[in-house]
């Protein structure tokens, strides 16, 4: 890869500096699906996520997210998980920082973030726990229980409940090991409140390129994305026009995606993973199925897909 902002930043030896950590996610996180294998979705596909993985690197990609939301992380035995982080720590061979999702009860958390550490992840991103009476002193217990018990691991924090405020946040950026926060809630509004109260920290915009200018002009340094998994030159193009500061092109950029992210947003956001992997096989990657409760694409809504990655001369 060539030098400069092109070039992967391995945080080994400063594992919590916060400064390199802001490099490191000032960029576009890609959150690659998992492809299965098998009649009934039971394995993992490896060589198809190798070839995947590949396609991402030799596109430019400096920033994976492996077991996000896009790779059906609530779907994945703990064990596949690890097998996932690792393939992508051992595909990505220094040229990307591999980030890792984690989740569910404290101590599941806990031993998942181990496990992923060691398979070779460099951080972790910490899903939002899944529990419908959460609050903001619980969330504040749960994050700060896990970077002790984790001590030196990175953690960016998956916010996509209403809990936390400002003063939350500033007890969480207390915690050397919390590095940044990535927003899933499309509200820019109170993520400039909580970027404000917690600047040490690095924000991310949690709901990809559609968003993407109204939370930089919040104080965004990056963005996650889905539809990278398919065209990464798009979504690093978004970066680079935010970054030069050319706000009306990232728009335009932008509006060339929204035909995608409307139909991934379809029944519910139901289609979201399912327009992706469809996307995927189309253009000649692996998508491959979806494990229940997600379920593919109507004959409509692939129709529709096809039209649009027609639209966008992406050979399908």
């Amino acid at each position: 890869s060539s030098a400069g902002p092109s070039e992967a930043v391995k945080p080994r030896g400063a594992v919590t500096d916060r400064a390199v950590w802001r490099r490191i996610l000032a960029d576009v996180a890609v959150v690659t699906v998992t492809p299965f294998a098998g009649r009934h979705l039971e394995a993992i596909d490896h060589d198809g996520l190798e070839r995947n993985l590949g396609h991402l690197l030799r596109g430019g990609v400096r920033l994976l997210v492996a077991g996000g939301n896009t790779g059906e992380f609530a779907s994945l035995a703990d064990a596949e998980v690890v097998a996932v982080v690792g393939a992508h720590a051992r595909i990505a061979q220094g040229r990307a920082t591999v980030i890792a999702g984690v989740g569910y009860r404290l101590e599941r958390a806990i031993e998942l973030g181990r496990a992923s550490i060691e398979a070779g992840a460099d951080g972790l991103m910490v899903h939002h726990p899944i529990h419908p009476y959460a609050s903001e002193a619980g969330l504040v217990t749960y994050y700060t229980s896990l970077a002790e018990a984790l001590p030196g691991v990175p953690l960016i924090l998956y916010v996509r409940g209403p809990q936390l405020t400002p003063a939350g946040e500033r007890r969480l950026a207390a915690v050397e090991s919390i590095v940044g926060v990535k927003m899933g809630q499309a509200d820019p509004e109170r993520f400039a409140t909580l970027v404000a109260a917690a600047p040490d920290l690095a924000w991310v915009c949690g709901l990809a390129e559609g968003w993407a200018v109204r939370f930089w002009e919040a104080g965004a340094i990056g963005f996650t994305s889905g539809f990278a998994n398919v065209a990464p030159d798009r979504s690093l193009e978004v970066l680079a026009a935010l970054v030069a500061g050319d706000l009306p092109r990232a728009e335009r950029l932008v509006s060339r995606l929204q035909p995608i992210e409307q139909l991934r947003a379809g029944h519910g956001e139901a289609n979201n993973v399912a327009v992706i992997k469809a996307a995927m096989d189309l253009v000649g990657l692996v998508g491959g199925g979806l494990r229940p409760p997600l379920s593919e694409l109507n004959e409509e809504d692939h129709a529709e897909l096809v039209r649009i990655l027609q639209t966008m001369e992406l050979s399908v």
